[in-house]
């Protein structure tokens, strides 16, 4: 701000908006190689009633992360949708203010 003055960059919210919309977007994508590749393993750490109740606890734990993980992706993916809304009804009330102060300027 100087002089009072708000200066809005839409283009650059638009831009932000953008690059934490491909974090999304690139974590969903390394949530699902990670999932393939936890889930995947098998039973590792036995048969046995140590090992299964090891591995019970192992695919509560995993499911909660992997669930907290994938919830991340939704939030960025609506933090990205809230800043192109707000590029976009900032950009358009300026364009109104604009030419409201140039009608009235018109009219002088």
């Amino acid at each position: 701000m100087t002089s009072g003055e708000l200066l809005f960059d839409g283009a650059a919210l638009m831009s932000a908006a953008q690059e934490i919309n491909a974090a999304g977007e690139s974590l969903a994508t390394d949530l699902d190689g990670l999932s393939s590749t936890v889930s995947g393993s098998g039973n590792p750490w036995g048969a046995d009633e140590p090992g299964s109740a090891f591995g019970q606890a192992y695919a509560l734990v995993l499911g909660h992360a992997l669930e907290t993980l994938g919830s991340h992706v939704q939030l960025l993916a609506t933090a990205a949708q809230g800043l192109v809304a707000w590029a976009e009804t900032t950009t358009a009330a300026e364009q109104a203010n604009t030419a409201g102060i140039e009608q009235i300027g018109s009219q002088l």
